[in-house]
């Protein structure tokens, strides 16, 4: 008897538990199109702990957890723009950082993702980026786990009192679907956007001053 009610609280707790999916941060390869040489700045990408969203919005079956993941998307993707990237979780910790990169995703179809470029010091916007994707339907993983969902409602017609636990292993299936899809867009979006800020004629400027610091130190070491 105290195994069949304890069996059955763990059974209540897993039930209540809201589905937590964190975005896995996504490797960006190096592409030519970001040229050879980065600017000598240093950037901080903020990731802010907050940032999430209810999937779907109106019938929450999970959360989508967007930090660190895509904090550190943008941070493999602008390593190819900038000497130095990193990740900071708030706009105050991004210490002696020449420049924060502030993300900002829009939950359409297709999705918007923006990055903004700010000094922190004068707090002025120097540049800002955006791309847009929708979430790839026919990325690995899409279709997962669907047989298995299948019988799992069956269950439930069978023995109804599974409904909570039922709904709760189907909402984390339909999480891992989800992120399979969602994941490849924001890669292809920060990549986007990093080739984007490769061109901008307004980092560039804002990179200039230590672009001539660097090169008058080379030639005073030589």
């Amino acid at each position: 008897m105290t195994t069949l009610i304890f069996s059955g609280l763990v059974v209540l707790s897993v039930a209540g538990c809201t589905v937590n999916r964190e975005l896995a941060p996504q490797s960006i390869p190096w592409s030519a199109s970001l040229g050879d040489d980065r600017l000598p700045l240093n950037v901080a990408v903020i990731g802010d702990p907050a940032m999430k969203f209810d999937y779907p919005r109106y019938l929450k079956a999970f959360v989508e957890v967007l930090n660190p993941g895509l904090a550190q998307t943008l941070q493999s993707a602008f390593r190819g723009n900038f000497q130095n990237v990193n990740v900071v979780e708030a706009e105050n910790a991004v210490g002696g950082a020449d420049l924060f990169a502030s993300p900002k995703l829009q939950l359409s179809d297709p999705m918007k993702l923006t990055v903004t470029f700010v000094d922190p010091r004068s707090r002025r916007i120097v540049a800002e980026f955006s791309s847009e994707r929708s979430c790839d339907g026919n990325a690995p993983g899409v279709y997962d786990h669907i047989g298995t969902d299948l019988i799992l409602f069956a269950a439930v017609v069978v023995f109804p009192p599974a409904d909570k636990l039922v709904t709760h292993e189907i909402d984390k299936h339909n999480a891992d679907r989800f992120n399979a899809a969602f994941a490849p867009a924001i890669a292809r979006m920060a990549g986007d956007i990093a080739i984007k800020a490769s061109k901008d004629p307004h980092l560039q400027s804002f990179a200039a001053p230590r672009v001539q610091s660097v090169s008058a130190a080379s030639v005073n070491t030589l």
